[in-house]
């Protein structure tokens, strides 16, 4: 299965366990194993995606920065393109069915930038989705402001 098959799969599955998780009544200190499956699913897809759109990065800026040095040169009905063209024993990397060089020079960098642009807003909506759910249930502390008397030991949450 290619990477971006997988990976919006991933991203479907992750927003279908976020509309569930808004739909499923809150039940207190999650005393449902259902919503408590849901909800640890949830954080595991959505930390997974965070990793996932990192590593992507990462690669996608090295291949930017390695298209961005090419030197090309159109050979009948391909292109071939060096790092180094002065170098004979250099990396050669040859397009067949390439016809215009420019295609590979000028486009395919703009195609690696949009791919780190839209892996980068999925890792920060998978960054959000899972910062959420742990806020949500391991980020409540109290003040100890009481509101009473102090034997009530009525605080209040903050």
């Amino acid at each position: 299965m290619p990477y971006f098959v997988g990976q919006n799969f991933k991203m479907i599955v992750v927003s279908l366990l976020g509309f569930i998780l808004f739909c499923i009544t809150r039940v207190p200190d999650e005393r449902a194993s259902a919503q408590f499956i849901v909800k640890l699913l949830y954080f595991f897809l959505c930390t997974m995606g965070l990793v996932i759109s990192a590593v992507v990065i990462a690669f996608q800026c090295y291949h930017y920065a390695l298209t961005n040095s090419y030197s090309c040169k159109e050979m009948g009905e391909h292109c071939m393109c060096t790092l180094d063209p002065e170098d004979p024993i250099a990396r050669t990397f040859s397009y067949s069915g390439v016809t215009d060089c420019s295609a590979i020079v000028s486009t395919l960098p703009m195609y690696y930038l949009l791919q780190m642009v839209l892996n980068l807003a999925q890792a920060i909506v998978c960054l959000v989705g899972a910062f959420l759910l742990w806020k949500h249930r391991y980020q409540v502390f109290f003040a100890g402001l009481q509101t009473g008397s102090p034997s009530a030991q009525n605080w209040q949450k903050v």
